[in-house]
């Protein structure tokens, strides 16, 4: 990009889709589109609103750095700072794997197996909650203006109307308050436990502490720069006051006695011999949370060794998995007396999650629904 040259967003564009193709950059023009946004602020659409307008000179040097980095092929997340999943943004550093979106599925059926709900289900719970707050805010507001009106009003007529009309907004705030909540008391009568083992950006455990609000968690990482990373993503979600961050490998830091309701883990499932091979983007992310041994499968076992002794009589167990590895963990889940067992795919078609529990337990009915693509 030569400095006399009067750069445009579209010429711009169109340069950096050209270098990128010719770096073996898989996406080129979504990535230089995706940069560009980030350092103008602005949402994909708005570019095509600015085609052609001239791009200052801090922001062609900001937007030069970022193009070099990516033409080094590091990952754009790793760029930004930042990886989308679900609807949080979710902070990134080399120091953690990226959130991929095939894990949101892995979110999403635990929050079914623990709910029986999808999460538009649940999304339109959380809305009538916030509905019900601000209708009980609304209530109580009106009747302390009845009270002062009532200390002033003499004609009994307009004092009854008075009266009525507070216990109108009374009565819709607890309506409110009823709508489409059923479920919520279930998990009120038991705080959910849950467990995230190797939690990275702890985009999994965050995801369910938010969309769970009466649930903790624990999130353990055998890296303290990873659990870093969690913790402030815990900030930023608002659910810190309900994670708990351990540096651990796998279980061995985890309190005897300690039982959850809930474990999951992403942990490395690719085979070792394999990672050479991978794209140069996912060798840049951390070989801890890439490599499963021989055969992909070393973590599983360690880590179903260690569960059984920590998870609830009840409690339910969650992996991702690496391609062709589904029944592989679910057999290593039997063994460990998690014989409820069911492998899941992912939106390619190829396994990526599965889920066990203990014969006739709590979820073991919610499994079988998952396994059979039936609802429990």
């Amino acid at each position: 990009m030569a400095e006399e040259t009067r750069w445009t967003v579209n010429s711009i564009l169109n340069w950096t889709q050209q270098y990128f193709g010719r770096r073996g950059v898989d996406t080129p023009r979504l990535d230089a589109e995706i940069l560009l946004c980030d350092i103008l602020g602005c949402k994909r659409v708005g570019l095509f609103l600015r085609f052609n307008e001239e791009l200052a000179p801090d922001v062609l040097k900001r937007y030069h750095e970022a193009v070099v980095r990516r033409a080094a092929r590091e990952p754009v997340a790793y760029i930004l700072g930042r990886k989308g999943f679900l609807k949080w943004d979710f902070k990134v550093t080399p120091d953690v794997l990226i959130p991929r979106p095939e894990t949101e599925l892995l979110v999403e059926a635990i929050v079914r197996c623990v709910t029986g709900k999808s999460l538009v289900q649940l999304e339109k719970e959380a809305f009538w909650r916030r509905k019900a707050e601000e209708m009980r805010t609304l209530a109580e507001k009106s009747r302390e203006a009845a009270r002062t009106r009532l200390q002033e009003e003499t004609d009994p007529d307009k004092a009854r109307f008075i009266v009525q009309e507070a216990a109108d907004r009374q009565a819709a705030a607890e309506e409110a308050a009823a709508r489409n909540t059923g479920g919520a008391d279930e998990l009120r009568q038991h705080r959910l436990s849950l467990l995230d083992v190797g939690t990275g950006s702890g985009a999994i455990l965050l995801s369910l502490l938010a969309l769970l609000p009466d649930a903790a968690g624990t999130a353990l990482d055998i890296s303290p720069a990873a659990l870093a990373v969690a913790k402030e993503n815990a900030r930023n979600l608002g659910v810190a006051e309900r994670a708990e961050f351990l540096e651990s490998d796998l279980l061995a830091r985890v309190p005897s006695g300690r039982r959850y309701d809930v474990i999951v883990s992403n942990p490395p499932y690719i085979p070792d011999q394999d990672v050479a091979a991978l794209a140069p983007e996912v060798r840049r992310e951390p070989v801890l949370a890439l490599k499963g041994g021989r055969d992909g499968l070393d973590v599983y076992r360690r880590l179903l060794r260690q569960l059984p002794a920590f998870l609830a009589e009840d409690g339910l167990a969650a992996f991702e998995v690496g391609i062709g590895e589904g029944r592989a963990v679910a057999s290593l889940c039997a063994r460990a007396g998690l014989a409820e067992t069911a492998v899941c795919l992912d939106f390619a078609g190829i396994d990526r999650m599965v889920f066990a529990a203990r014969p006739r337990s709590r979820y073991a009915a919610a499994v079988a629904a998952l396994r059979d693509g039936t609802s429990a």
